[in-house]
């Protein structure tokens, strides 16, 4: 089932940022508070599938931003959508450092194993350990639920080219300074909206200084990511959204 958004602009236009891991997630949320007020933005979430409280409770806020996947957004379907995408290498690159960096045990099977494993080693484990974060996480998110395991990926990478159609807003980590005038010029309130560099990945290593095995092995996990993403590329840059 494909969802149809109600754009609407102006000081009640109300909003759904879809984070993405590792896409400037953080210091967007900074910018939405900025922008809109504190208590205006909900407080961060974890993929989950939401349930009915959850929902209700999100629904107070005028910024709904999180994790959230969009098997979970039928209830925010009179918002405007925003998000971002990244080039899927660069995005499961970064994820792994910033994994392997993080100085408290890991929660999960897949951060636990960003922090024991080499990157040549991480990238190498099976699918199923590092299917959340890693695994065409974009197409998953963006078309269907993170959390579903069986996902057909031909259908959530329909539904995602939907979703990023019927967005209000689409950026691209690589193009972001130039993207964002778009979000300024489509609502007002967002005219000064600027992004710090908040939650970067440090200690990583540049895509060309890697070894070309590790980047073939990432490519070969996200091969749906890599056509959303150059789908996204070439409706934005044809004027078709964002």
């Amino acid at each position: 089932m494909e969802i149809d958004y109600i754009v609407a602009g102006g000081a009640t236009a109300r909003y759904l940022f879809v984070h993405l891991p590792k896409t400037a997630g953080t210091s967007f949320r900074w910018a939405l508070e900025s922008a809109l007020g504190r208590d205006a933005v909900s407080p961060p979430f974890l993929a989950s599938r939401l349930t009915e409280e959850e929902i209700a409770r999100l629904e107070q806020y005028r910024a709904i931003a999180g994790h959230i996947s969009i098997d979970d957004i039928t209830p925010f379907r009179n918002r405007n959508l925003l998000t971002i995408l990244r080039d899927p290498i660069d995005r499961c690159i970064s994820w792994y450092y910033f994994a392997h960096n993080q100085k408290d045990r890991g929660q999960t099977s897949e951060v636990r194993a960003a922090q024991n494993c080499t990157i040549d080693e991480f990238f190498c484990l099976d699918v199923g350990i590092i299917f959340r974060n890693i695994f065409n996480r974009q197409v998953r998110q963006l078309g269907g639920h993170v959390l579903d395991s069986d996902i057909d990926l031909n259908v959530a990478l329909r539904r995602a080219k939907a979703t990023l159609r019927e967005a209000a807003w689409v950026g691209r980590i690589e193009t972001l300074s130039a993207d964002l005038v778009h979000l300024r010029r489509r609502f007002s309130e967002f005219s000064q909206f600027e992004l710090p560099e908040l939650n970067v990945t440090q200690g990583r290593k540049a895509l060309d200084a890697l070894d070309p095995h590790i980047v073939s092995q990432v490519r070969l996990l996200n091969a749906y990511d890599a056509e959303l993403y150059w789908f996204a590329m070439e409706e934005i840059t044809a004027g078709r959204f964002g």
